[in-house]
């Protein structure tokens, strides 16, 4: 696309919004009597216009609901970012317990059993619990048609 074709484009764009002034706009009714290209360009862009304007019923968005939205979407980041760095933090800090557990002599055997044995039940019941969710998700229909 040549310059000039960028140039009407962009006035096209400025008459669909109400921006131009009495010189463009006399500028692009003149320019679309000659140019067939952009006829087509003003024809599918007005079609595209008047079929989103529908769309929202003429009415403009409240800006609180705009505002409400973009909270929404801060907070829906803001938290996965959380829970990752949580995640990530929790199992860095299991690790170490781990380790620290296993190779520092601080007890004998049995103690070490009988702190052990909740840990791994409490571990066994998460994973449980995890694989339950995980799978039903898989059949969950109402997973797709809720918006959490």
């Amino acid at each position: 696309m040549n310059r000039c074709e960028e140039h009407y484009r962009v006035l096209i764009s400025g008459l669909l919004d109400g921006e131009l002034d009495a010189e463009q706009q006399a500028d692009l009714d003149e320019h679309l009597i000659g140019c067939r290209a952009c006829q087509r360009e003003l024809d599918s862009l007005r079609t595209l216009f008047i079929g989103t304007a529908d769309a929202f019923g003429g009415a403009a968005v409240p800006r609180e609901t705009w505002d409400h939205f973009l909270d929404d979407v801060y907070n829906r980041m803001e938290r996965r970012t959380g829970w990752v760095l949580l995640i990530v933090g929790g199992v860095l800090l299991t690790a170490f317990g781990t380790y620290t557990f296993l190779m520092e002599p601080w007890g004998s055997a049995l103690v070490k059993t009988l702190v052990a044995t909740p840990v791994i039940g409490l571990l066994v019941l998460f994973i449980s619990v995890l694989r339950q969710r995980l799978e039903n998700i898989k059949t969950d229909r109402y997973t797709k048609e809720v918006h959490r």
